[in-house]
């Protein structure tokens, strides 16, 4: 009887779950953010520094597997020992017969790929074939290009709040954000932000409601699962088809588009440093954001000061962090990352008559795009929300922990 792990207990572990042999022992689920100790079944329930003893293989139900392999290798898992279970490649792999049955877990990926590609696709062609006609008559946003909405930002010295999926889920009350959990208050706050009209403030989403030719075929594909009939009709009771959106994608240059040409994507950057050329910057980020740091994002501003809040659930404390960040905001530009935080805060501040940015991404999209990165990875000694949490930092060097250090001017604490 073979002896296994298996890592993720969601909606993978439904689909892994029909095609286990009978034969095996599950010794544990590994969760490493789980608050019970026993699965509803009786199994444990661990986290993946307990692997231990005598199993034969750790099964990651995890969909975004890589990150998961990576990080089981890292913690000491043997890498022939780790079975990923959306790894097409795995599926082919007759070995791992002995714990998945190999004709139901290619029955099991071709059903996913059917409901998550197939079916998604075609409702959402019509959407992508007819997105002119679809603009003109005011069935879906108008959404600026990217260049036009960082124009916008600059030429006008207008403050940009960015709702992306996270945000609208928030507004339905439905969790999706790793990193803030749903808090009615703050839901409240972009329902009445996403409805304002201020002259001084640029309000952006994402490009998502019409062709999707531009990105790559798995951010497509993303997007169109995401815009399930039910989320795009939600999406719309929300939306002023009368408006002009800026680009929420602003925050996001490089990885979801299919042109990676590096000039192009250079170009792209350089436009968004025009934003803070020779402007005192104030950075609002999380503890381990370390938005610019050991790299050029930053370089033509012409001061950086840093006001550290928590990585997680940062809303708790925004009256705290609103505070503070009016304190300095006097002839400075806030930059604000900290999820759907920073868009109200960038909201706020900006109906106060100063200057501020929610943006998101753009730090860990330019470290991808400087490592030509074809996959999402990690970045040392950084928060990358979206490839693993991580619960311990590399250590930064000692050079740019003494500039980074060198400009916290606040700290508020979780």
């Amino acid at each position: 009887m073979k002896k296994v792990y298996i890592f993720g207990r969601g909606v993978g572990y439904s689909y892994l779950k029909k095609c286990l042999v009978n034969d095996i022992e599950i010794k544990a689920f590994i969760d490493n953010y789980a608050q019970e100790q026993v699965d509803v079944d009786g199994i444990p329930i661990i986290n993946e520094q307990s692997i231990c003893g005598d199993y034969d293989y750790v099964i990651v139900s995890i969909m975004s597997f890589n990150p998961i392999r990576q990080e089981l290798i890292e913690s000491g898992v043997p890498a022939e020992k780790i079975i990923c279970f959306f790894d097409e490649k795995d599926a082919e792999n007759p070995t791992n017969d002995v714990v998945i049955d190999s004709s139901k877990w290619k029955a099991e990926l071709n059903w996913k790929y059917t409901q998550e590609v197939v079916k998604p696709t075609l409702y959402n062609l019509p959407y992508e074939t007819n997105a002119d006609s679809l603009l003109e008559k005011k069935e879906i946003p108008y959404v600026m290009t990217e260049e036009e909405t960082i124009q916008e930002v600059l030429g006008a010295k207008k403050s940009l709040v960015r709702y992306g999926d996270g945000e609208f889920e928030m507004m339905l009350n439905r969790l999706r954000l790793r990193y803030q959990n749903v808090d009615e208050k703050l839901a409240a706050r972009l329902r009445e932000i996403i409805n304002s009209n201020d002259s001084r403030i640029l309000i952006a989403i994402a490009d998502n409601y019409g062709n999707l030719s531009k990105y790559t075929d798995v951010a497509a594909n993303g997007i169109r699962q995401y815009l399930a009939p039910s989320v795009r009709a939600a999406h719309m009771e929300i939306l002023d088809v009368s408006k002009k959106y800026g680009n929420a994608y602003v925050s996001r240059p490089y990885f979801i588009y299919k042109d990676k040409n590096p000039e192009v994507i250079r170009k792209k950057f350089n436009l968004i440093k025009k934003i803070w050329q020779n402007q005192d910057v104030i950075i609002v980020e999380g503890i381990h954001t370390r938005f610019g740091v050991g790299n050029d994002l930053l370089e033509n501003a012409r001061s950086i000061k840093r006001i550290l809040v928590p990585d997680k659930d940062a809303f708790k404390k925004y009256d705290e962090i609103l505070a503070v960040a009016k304190e300095h905001a006097a002839n400075h530009l806030t930059i604000g990352i900290v999820g759907p935080t920073a868009a109200v805060l960038a909201y706020d501040l900006a109906k106060e008559g100063h200057w501020a940015l929610d943006i998101g991404q753009l730090d860990t999209e330019y470290e991808w795009f400087l490592r030509g990165a074809e996959e999402r990875c990690d970045v040392p000694y950084k928060t990358v929300s979206e490839y693993v949490d991580k619960k311990d930092y590399e250590e930064m060097p000692a050079e740019l922990w003494e500039k980074y250090s060198g400009e916290i001017i606040a700290r508020i604490e979780a």
